[in-house]
């Protein structure tokens, strides 16, 4: 459980070390994906509701300490709840369906990058106009659909190494 844990993190490590350093240089239409809600999207539909929660609820922390400038928790909170719906929603989904986990990146990016929109402009001094907050989650969801399969694919081949022990699957 403790290498589960500490492979789980440096996963997340690393995809915040890759949304800082190398997708600002590689943007869609000047947006770049959201790596540390992929991790979550692909954890959770592994792993389950409790799982994709806690990872979520960690991702969100480092997303609001080391890449957002906005009010802290607000991460935590967007990440949480989509790992949460995702891994309830887990059993509905085809096992081996190769759609659902693309259809949904695209909609946990949107739904996610909307969400945090619109709470940071309830939330925060700034506000954001809509129409910028629409373009953000449509170009974010579309990048998220392209990395999915990258994504999945590591979080599978890791998740099958270190497979979760105990009621954390619940």
């Amino acid at each position: 459980m403790i290498r589960r844990a500490l492979v789980v993190a440096l996963l997340l490590v690393t995809a915040a070390v890759l949304e800082t350093a190398l997708f600002p240089a590689v943007t869609l239409l000047g947006f770049r994906p959201d790596l540390l809600l992929l991790v979550v999207l692909a954890i959770s539909v592994r792993d389950g509701p409790m799982s994709g929660a806690r990872v979520g609820a960690i991702a969100g922390l480092l997303a609001d300490l080391l890449i957002v400038q906005s009010p802290i928790g607000l991460s935590v909170v967007i990440y949480a709840t989509i790992g949460c719906v995702v891994g309830v929603a887990r059993p509905y989904l085809a096992p081996d369906s190769i759609t659902a986990p693309i259809l949904l990146a695209f909609v946990t990016g949107a739904v996610g990058t909307a969400g945090f929109g619109v709470l940071t402009s309830l939330l925060a001094e700034e506000r954001a106009p809509l129409d910028l907050v629409l373009q953000a989650a449509v170009a974010v969801g579309l990048y998220n659909t392209l990395l999915a399969p990258i994504a999945y694919g590591v979080v599978n081949r890791l998740a099958a190494r270190f497979p979760v022990r105990g009621p954390a699957t619940e």
